[in-house]
Parts: C-alpha cells; sequence; structure tokens
C-alpha cells in the first residue's frame, strides 16, 4: 500500500494521563454508541512491585495503520482506507459482522455491536476532520495528552506545541510489533 503524504495519526503522551476517561465518554457522545462499544478505550496496567509500584495510563483506539491487517482480511471488502486523511473505515451496508478483522488487528481496534450486528471500530472522527476540526477524543482531553496530526509532522516533531518535542516511540511496553501494520501513532512514554 502506498503511503499517505497527509496521513493523520495519534500522538499520545502518557505523562499527561491521568485515566479520567474524558476521551471514552465523548467519543461515545459523538456517535451515541450502545453498551459494550468503546471505540476508544483507556487501558490502566499496573507494573512493577512494593515498595515500587507502578500504575501506566493508556488511551488507545484504531490506529489508522499505513498497512491495516483488518482491510486484508476482509472478505467482503467493507473496510477501506480513505485517501484525504488516511482513516480506515468500514463501511455499515458492506459488513456482514464476520469478526474477521477483529481477529487480524493486533491492536483491538475492531469491536462487534451488538446491537447492529456489524463490527465498529474509531473513525478518527473523519467528519469532524473534514469540518476543520478535531477529533472528540482530542477536544476533550483535559491534560493534553492526546493530540491529533499528520503524521510527517508528528515524526519529525516539527509542530508548534512544545509536546512534540519530547522523545517519541513508535510501541509502548505490551504494544504490538508496529512492523506488523506501520500504526499512525507515536508515543512519549511515561518516567
Amino acid at each position: 500500500m502506498e503511503k499517505n503524504p497527509n496521513q493523520v495519526g495519534w500522538y499520545y503522551n502518557e505523562n499527561n494521563c491521568i485515566a479520567c476517561r474524558a476521551c471514552e465518554a465523548a467519543c461515545k457522545q459523538e456517535f451515541d454508541l450502545p453498551v459494550g462499544v468503546r471505540r476508544r478505550r483507556v487501558i490502566i496496567r499496573e507494573e512493577g512491585k512494593y515498595p515500587n509500584p507502578k500504575a501506566r495510563y493508556i488511551s488507545t483506539a484504531c490506529n489508522h495503520c499505513e498497512d491495516p491487517a483488518c482491510i486484508k482480511s476482509c472478505p467482503v471488502g467493507a473496510i477501506t482506507k480513505e485517501p484525504q486523511f488516511g482513516a480506515v473505515l468500514i463501511d455499515q451496508d458492506k459488513c456482514n459482522g464476520c469478526k474477521r478483522c477483529a481477529a487480524a488487528c493486533p491492536y483491538g481496534a475492531p469491536q462487534f455491536n451488538e446491537q447492529s450486528g456489524k463490527m465498529d471500530k474509531c473513525t478518527l472522527c473523519i467528519h469532524r476532520l473534514r469540518a476543520g476540526l478535531a477529533p472528540a477524543c482530542v477536544r476533550s482531553c483535559m491534560g493534553y495528552a492526546l493530540w491529533h496530526g499528520k503524521m510527517s509532522d508528528i515524526v519529525a516533531q516539527t509542530t508548534p506545541e512544545e509536546i512534540y518535542r519530547r522523545p517519541l516511540k513508535n510501541e509502548l511496553p505490551g504494544f504490538a510489533d508496529p512492523k506488523l501494520t506501520s500504526p499512525s501513532v507515536r508515543f512519549s512514554e511515561n518516567k
């Protein structure tokens, strides 16, 4: 798959996340999602042992990969990569709910919607991006832990926000190998 120079992705600064779950709530509200469907999730991972325990808060959603495994796995061609922003989208009219995309995604993004009988996942708030607005999850993050932007800007750290000037990683402990799908996400790891 050819690399999109306008690919939009995520920047997540673990140091700023307080696990308030405002990003989760904003997404659910924006799309009126049913119980059980969480396009964005905050994972709380406990590490270490007494006397040095540690909690990590990781906000995660679809990474809108450059080479999405979900697209290759869909037997009916319901999943496509939108050309303007690089968002990976599921066409609900074509989706048959077979769950192959969920099995293929190394990040657990696609989820089965019991109400519709179809697969569901983050859309990168494509409707908001087209209107020049930030995704709902980014807009609601009070700690500025979650940002979005062109991946070329995030990787090159050319944006004006100080947050991008920190060392970036393309994975965190427990995150699937980025070589699998080239996810559009970068992290500043908690120290």
